[in-house]
């Protein structure tokens, strides 16, 4: 699995391979047509899914966008922001932050992406998320953030792999959260792992 550093943890990167310039794909392929998924870009039983996905703009930094099932990413200026809700049953458990990519030839879930394929994970605070109402002037406070890597379709990304944080006698979920922004890559797609294979931000609590 190509692997991309995010949050305290640096994994290593590895490049995939090289993808046209524009990649624009509408939801119309039957998922009786969808060729394999990329390795490990399949997910288990009970993998969870953000909780509330937020677009915020550098420059509309007061305007609030709201929640959305399709994330935006533009170069210089749209990021946004994915909460993921750990359960308080995984203490003493492991898990993994995956960001799945297939090509469009594995999912039939819509995406546009066009650019070399540079983003960062602009990591928050353990504990601290967005809410519906979000702006970039109002993004939650800062957190460990990793250096940039690469996101290209046809792969499938660890992005961190570790202890869940979860403390005993803990009763209330922990959100983790961060913003995914590029300086060179317009990326838009559809949030799903109902479309063939899975596409977007997961964790896997094992």
């Amino acid at each position: 699995m190509k692997t991309f550093a995010l949050l305290s943890t640096l994994l290593t990167t590895a490049l995939a391979t090289p993808v046209p310039d524009l990649l624009d794909v509408s939801a119309s392929a039957s998922t009786s047509q969808h060729s394999q998924c990329p390795k490990n870009g399949n997910l288990p039983a009970g993998a969870l899914s953000p909780s509330l996905i937020v677009p915020i703009a550098r420059k509309f930094p007061n305007v609030a966008f709201g929640p959305t099932h399709d994330p935006k990413i533009t170069p210089n200026d749209f990021c946004t922001i994915f909460n993921l809700e750990i359960p308080a049953t995984a203490v003493n458990k492991t898990c993994t932050l995956e960001f799945l990519f297939p090509d469009h030839h594995q999912t039939s879930a819509w995406y546009v992406f066009d650019g070399p394929g540079d983003f960062v994970f602009n990591g928050y605070a353990y504990g601290a998320g967005a809410y519906p109402n979000t702006t970039y002037a109002t993004q939650p406070a800062a957190g460990p953030s990793p250096p940039p890597g690469k996101l290209l379709p046809g792969n499938a990304y660890v992005l961190n792999s570790g202890s869940c944080g979860v403390q005993p006698g803990q009763t209330v979920p922990t959100t983790v959260s961060g913003a995914l922004c590029s300086n060179d890559t317009l990326l838009e797609y559809e949030q799903t792992k109902d479309k063939g294979c899975p596409v977007g931000f997961y964790v896997v609590i094992s």
